[in-house]
């Protein structure tokens, strides 16, 4: 994140609540989506699925990487929730959408209660497998911009369903 960004003067309130509505945003989109289409490969690369489960991924590296600080312990210092092995084994311990948003939504509470637990110590600069940065920084990156991300990209996919089959369930909605 770049220094003097907005982001940098996000309260924690802010954080949190911004951080569920992008959650609450791609999960209605997976939903529009539909478990049929969820598997489906969004321009050839990656399925709806697929993101969603990289995003949980991701969570919980950053989970795992807030207890480290948090018990003063090293985090880890590779991104494996990119590795598409991290992607897989997600997908099928959340083998439906709905197990896969629940798993999502409880990562997404306990990164809120570990961020808590940091806010005290929010300026302070670490090293995780994302680089260095304050946990602050940190914080935004996991609670908003990668599941920003993750929600404008399923939204993209829910408007070419509706462009393309206006009578499915996600033609009948807005997102």
């Amino acid at each position: 994140m770049p220094a003097n960004s907005p982001f940098e003067t996000m309260s924690l309130g802010a954080i949190e609540e911004a951080s569920g509505e992008l959650h609450r945003r791609a999960g209605t989109s997976l939903r529009l989506i539909g478990e049929l289409r969820a598997d489906e490969l969004v321009g050839g690369r990656v399925s709806a699925r697929q993101q969603m489960a990289a995003l949980a991924a991701t969570t919980e590296l950053a989970c795992i990487s807030f207890e480290a600080i948090i018990g003063r312990a090293a985090p880890p210092s590779a991104r494996s929730d990119r590795h598409p092995s991290a992607i897989s084994a997600v997908m099928y311990g959340a083998p439906s959408l709905a197990g896969l948003l629940a798993r999502l939504e409880q990562d997404r509470r306990m990164l809120t209660s570990l961020t808590r637990s940091l806010h005290p110590r929010f300026k302070e600069t670490v090293t995780t497998a994302w680089g260095n940065g304050t946990i602050h920084q940190l914080v935004i990156e996991f609670a908003i911009v990668e599941p920003a991300k993750i929600a404008q990209a399923l939204e993209e996919v829910v408007r070419a369903l509706e462009m393309t089959d206006p009578e499915s369930p996600a033609g009948e909605h807005t997102v």
